[in-house]
């Protein structure tokens, strides 16, 4: 009997040992320094039941000495880095297609607009050569008329024009002869002017329906002189315009009449 309770007592001075392993702290660089100054200070022993208990006591550790020298890991760098995109971006990135798509397509217009405003601000408008044709059209109790005169111009100077002059009846017209009426004076001029040269040509045509005139005039050889001694023949038909005027200001003045001008330059 006395030897069964002695077994008894020797198993659970064994478990005992077992079951409460002791864990002795590593030293560390302020343990050792410590030590060397105070070689009182012994290693701090800490007693535990069991393994996850001294994860528990690192982690407290780890919780109280800050969070700076952690490591993330590899799945709090995805958890951070992923997602979906926002809203706002994917609008603004569309809008920013549509507004690049819309500056390529009318390029051209915008191109030409600003050569147009440079050259209205420096002047270059008013240094170009080509053609100017500016149209009207009138209606009378008697007749329709259209007018188109084409201008020639050289870095913006008058040079020649063309004028031509086109009288229909109206649906309305009760007279007929008013054709011949102006048929007949544009045979006049055309006369003197065949018989002198003076920069001016004319021609002449009638229908039973509609008259022309058409009148061309080389400034460089305009005499003016002889058209105002002979102004009977020239009446309707005088010349409005003089050499080298401004093809520009002309544009104006007609324009401000009621004319539609169009230019062709280069």
């Amino acid at each position: 009997m006395d030897n069964k309770n002695e077994n008894t007592n020797v198993n659970n001075e064994v478990n005992k040992e077992v079951e409460t392993p002791q864990v002795v702290t590593p030293p560390t660089d302020n343990n050792i320094n410590n030590q060397s100054t105070d070689s009182s200070v012994k290693p701090q022993v800490v007693e535990v039941n069991n393994t996850e208990e001294v994860k528990q006591q690192v982690a407290s550790s780890n919780n109280q000495n800050g969070t700076d020298n952690v490591v993330p890991t590899a799945a709090s760098i995805d958890e951070n880095s992923t997602g979906k995109p926002k809203k706002g971006r994917t609008v603004f990135l569309v809008l920013l297609m549509i507004i690049l798509f819309a500056f390529v397509f009318f390029l051209p217009e915008i191109s030409s607009f600003i050569t147009n405003y440079k050259n209205e601000v420096t002047g270059a408008n008013d240094l170009k050569s080509g053609n100017m044709t500016c149209t009207m059209s009138n209606t009378t109790e008697n007749l329709d008329y259209t007018y188109k005169l084409e201008f020639n111009y050289t870095e913006n100077k008058l040079k020649k024009s063309t004028a031509t002059t086109t009288a229909r009846l109206s649906d309305n017209a009760t007279e007929s002869d008013i054709l011949e009426e102006r048929q007949n004076s544009c045979l006049m001029l055309k006369e003197v002017l065949d018989d002198n040269d003076i920069g001016i040509s004319a021609s002449c045509n009638v229908t039973a329906a509609m008259q022309e005139t058409i009148q061309n005039i080389d400034y460089n050889k305009l005499d003016l002189d002889f058209i105002s001694s002979n102004i009977a023949e020239f009446e309707g038909f005088y010349p409005e315009y003089e050499l080298d005027q401004s093809v520009r200001a002309i544009e104006k003045d007609l324009e401000s009449n009621g004319y539609k001008c169009e230019r062709n330059e280069y």
